[in-house]
């Protein structure tokens, strides 16, 4: 019987505190990205392109008014940002050119709360001119902080 217990009892305590401490190791490591997107806003993205070089992006983005963020496939340039699926149509309203909307999250803190308030006008606009001045008040906010982080949802 003692045989029995210690056959039974060793090994479930043992997988108990191999259990405790894997959780323990993958939170720290997972635990800032699971903070960080539970406490966000979706925000789209209007691309106008995927560059190589920078140089390029600016040759071909010469005429908007952009913004540009780098990742591993080189640089993408912004030029519109919206929390309002509405608004989009609006923002592409204003290019001929190709865009690709993306989803992202944006941490709530680093939001402005300027994005809303021009939301709210964008909304609530269908002339062109209004819409051209409102984007470009946006792209001004995250134009002036490059510390945002943006998760992208896939």
């Amino acid at each position: 019987m003692k045989k029995m217990i210690k056959g039974v009892f060793i090994p479930l305590v043992v997988s108990m505190i191999c259990g405790f401490v894997c959780a323990k190791l993958v939170y720290r490591v997972y635990g800032d990205d699971i903070e960080n997107t539970l406490e966000s806003s979706k925000i789209y993205l209007i691309q106008n392109g995927e560059y190589l070089t920078y140089d390029n992006m600016r040759e071909e983005n010469a005429l908007n008014n952009y913004i540009y963020y780098k990742d591993e496939d080189g640089y993408k340039s912004v030029i519109g940002i919206t929390k309002k699926e509405d608004n989009i149509d609006k923002i592409k309203s204003l290019y001929n050119d190709n865009l690709k909307v993306e989803e992202y999250y944006v941490s709530t803190e680093l939001l402005n709360d300027k994005q809303n308030e021009y939301d709210i006008i964008l909304s609530n606009t269908d002339d062109l001119y209004e819409v051209k001045e409102v984007v470009d008040n946006i792209l001004n906010l995250y134009r002036e902080d490059d510390t945002i982080k943006f998760v992208l949802v896939e």
